[in-house]
């Protein structure tokens, strides 16, 4: 059955969680449309983007013209999403719905999780579902792009803080996410996740909350990729230059886009 919201402590605030992960991917999203075009041998329609949250990526996509989707479970962050569409004079058609199992009423040429969204899925079994879901809800030859990071984590990593500050009418968001621990049996991962919210007239807000995430490991992951209904078509870095898949990758290699196709 799908999930309900996750009431996070992070998304009791989402105007200021919009503002956090308010920073320019229109480059990124636009590249990772293109390669998929090319993979297609088509143009790509009709798109999806996968917790989708207040719609960073949703916003890129309805600005290249796509027919866009955005899909996620937190009811309060897709009311954010709807807003700003409206205020950008964008339009998408938004969905509540959990990714470990969606179905869309029509199938979309492609679809993108971005930065790490496909670590919430920490239970046994939820990524091999979620491809399955991901590759139902595309066309034949459609493309799916995981936005995500791998293990090993080396301990440098640690405790260690990289927090970053963003700016909108009047408020300013500080927000750092710190990794606490890690199980390397399991690839489980502990994150504190820290929102600090600043507004005129207001009392300063804090909101800190820690998150259970997975860090796959690449044998393992390309092993669920290669057991599903989709494949590995290419992988680029996080600057969309080529990446062969059998390069060792950690942590310290940050974001790399996986591109599976149907």
């Amino acid at each position: 059955m799908p999930r309900g919201p996750t009431h996070d402590p992070l998304y009791s605030d989402p105007e200021a969680y919009d503002i956090a992960f308010g920073w320019d991917s229109s480059d990124e999203t636009a590249g990772c449309v293109r390669v998929a075009a090319e993979l297609l041998g088509r143009p790509v329609r009709r798109a999806l983007e996968v917790g989708c949250g207040t719609g960073r990526v949703l916003r890129d996509l309805a600005r290249l013209g796509l027919e866009a989707v955005g899909l996620d479970r937190e009811p309060a962050l897709l009311r954010v999403a709807r807003r700003r569409l409206r205020e950008l004079g964008l339009s998408a058609e938004l969905i509540e719905a959990d990714m470990r199992e969606f179905a869309l009423e029509r199938p979309v040429d492609f679809a993108i999780s971005p930065i790490n969204g496909v670590g919430y899925l920490t239970g046994p079994g939820e990524l091999a579902n979620h491809l399955v879901a991901a590759a139902a809800n595309l066309t034949a030859g459609g493309v799916y792009v995981i936005e995500v990071s791998f293990g090993p984590i080396e301990k440098d990593f640690f405790g260690k803080s990289e927090p970053w500050i963003f700016e909108r009418g009047g408020a300013r968001v500080m927000a750092d996410w710190r990794l606490l621990e890690a199980d390397a049996d399991s690839g489980l991962v502990t994150n504190e996740a820290t929102m600090i919210i600043q507004r005129p007239s207001q009392d300063e807000r804090r909101l800190v909350c820690r998150q259970r995430l997975r860090k796959w490991d690449q044998p393992t992951f390309y092993g669920l990729v290669a057991a599903s209904p989709l494949r590995l078509a290419r992988m680029l870095w996080r600057d969309l230059s080529p990446l062969d898949p059998a390069t060792p990758l950690t942590y310290a290699d940050d974001n790399v886009f996986v591109f599976l196709q149907k």
